[in-house]
């Protein structure tokens, strides 16, 4: 097909078949279709690339969020640590503290052990001297016997003489010849007396009470119709129960465990005595209340304290250390009443006075 054009300058004549036509058609419809495809793949791409986007977002703040509380979790580990070591410091604090309490403690221990040493050596040189004094009476013992045995012997030979010879005037007295004996005999009892006793100390020292001392002095004092002082300030308290306990490795206990029964009876108290053994290690008179004993008691074992030391007793007042019907060695005394039913306890040392 040919067209021309009238009027117009004549070109190359442009002629398309139909064929030529359908194959640009279908070069353009594939063209469309490829773009089409492109660009459904661009979009896709670019969900994929948003999506992906999305999820790595979420990981990041997931990854944030734990790094956050890993952060505030070591935060709070720091703050805990801190602490700890605050309460340790405090509980190195509280042991030095207690460290040097026990050095303190220590110290004081080692204080009382000298003490206890120097007192053990005392007590070492006072027996000793108690050995040399019965020696010392021992040897006046003899002494006394000796002279005894020679006064005795001088007057055997004075009476022989005065047989033989009736006439003559006798050189001594008879009266006087009785008085020396009787004044040597009374020698002998007391270096007796003080050899068996070494602990009643120098012929110069004020003599102990003995026994039955106290029964005596009260017997003595009833009849005069005036009781003795420490008998007045206890009668107040008659009636009241007392178990009076006797050491028996101390010498002069029983001497004074007597004495003060004695003026417990005569005040009108109940006492009554038993005899300790497999205990010592206690001084003077110690006086022990029971525990949870009623005011009354607690007064009368006072009273009883205060009147030992204007007797001149070295008494002190106490708590038994234990269970009250527990002791430690053995009890030798009166069956009934039982050594443990008695509130107050006078338990009687060495040196009582």
């Amino acid at each position: 097909m040919k067209i021309t054009v009238p009027g117009m300058r004549s070109n190359k004549l442009v002629s398309m078949d139909i064929d030529q036509l359908r194959g640009w058609a279908a070069f353009m419809d594939r063209a469309m279709i490829v773009s089409l495809i492109a660009t459904i793949m661009a979009v896709a791409a670019l969900g994929i690339t948003t999506w992906l986007s999305f999820r790595f977002s979420g990981a990041v703040r997931a990854q944030e969020h734990a790094v956050i509380d890993r952060y505030k979790g070591v935060q709070g580990h720091s703050v805990q640590l801190e602490r700890d070591v605050a309460a340790a410091r405090e509980r190195a604090v509280a042991l030095e503290q207690e460290v040097s309490t026990a050095r303190g403690r220590s110290v004081a221990l080692e204080r009382e052990v000298s003490a206890a040493r120097e007192r053990a050596a005392a007590l070492e040189q006072e027996a000793s001297t108690a050995r040399e004094r019965a020696v010392a009476f021992e040897r006046a013992a003899r002494e006394a016997n000796e002279q005894a045995a020679r006064a005795a012997n001088e007057r055997a030979a004075r009476e022989s003489a005065a047989a033989s010879e009736k006439a003559r005037t006798p050189r001594f007295d008879a009266a006087e010849i009785k008085q020396r004996l009787v004044d040597l005999g009374k020698l002998v009892r007391e270096a007796t007396t003080r050899a068996v006793d070494p602990t009643q100390g120098s012929a110069t020292e004020t003599p102990r009470p003995v026994q039955g001392e106290g029964a005596s002095e009260s017997a003595a004092a009833s009849r005069d119709g005036q009781p003795s002082p420490i008998v007045s300030s206890l009668r107040k308290y008659a009636g009241t129960k007392a178990a009076v306990f006797v050491l028996d490795q101390v010498s002069d206990a029983p001497v004074t465990g007597s004495t003060i029964s004695a003026y417990l009876s005569d005040a009108g108290w109940a006492p009554q005595t038993w005899t300790w053994t497999g205990v010592a290690g206690i001084f003077g008179v110690v006086v022990l209340i029971k525990e949870g004993s009623d005011p009354a008691t607690v007064e009368a074992a006072s009273a009883l304290v205060e009147a030992l030391r204007s007797t001149g007793f070295n008494a002190t007042k106490g708590d038994w250390p234990a269970d009250w019907r527990r002791f430690r060695g053995a009890l030798d005394g009166p069956q009934t009443p039982g050594p443990t039913e008695a509130p107050i306890r006078v338990v009687i040392g060495a040196k009582p006075r």
